[in-house]
């Protein structure tokens, strides 16, 4: 499979109650880290920054698999979500 392909093909056809429901989920789950991130205390010892990687990450990769753009718009999409699944893996194993 070449890479233009990998990047320019169409999402297979999806239930829309699966894929704008979960799209719902990944925004609030997005929206509550947030809102978490900015309610911790300032000596919290712990990694702040997990949880919202990750939820940025599965909502960029749902954004990119599962709607549909332009060709170069799906593009660009799906390299943002391959690069943010290689940051996110990175920063969170590492």
């Amino acid at each position: 499979m070449k890479i233009r392909s990998l990047l320019t093909s169409p999402p297979a056809p999806g239930n829309p109650g699966f894929v704008y429901g979960f799209l719902v989920v990944l925004v609030l789950l997005l929206i509550s880290n947030v809102h978490s991130l900015l309610s911790l205390p300032p000596s919290y010892p712990y990694d702040r920054h997990g949880n919202l990687v990750v939820a940025l990450m599965l909502l960029f990769n749902h954004l990119a698999f599962y709607f549909r753009w332009p060709p170069r718009m799906t593009a660009a999409v799906r390299l943002l979500a391959f690069g943010w699944i290689v940051f996110g893996l990175f920063y969170v194993l590492y």
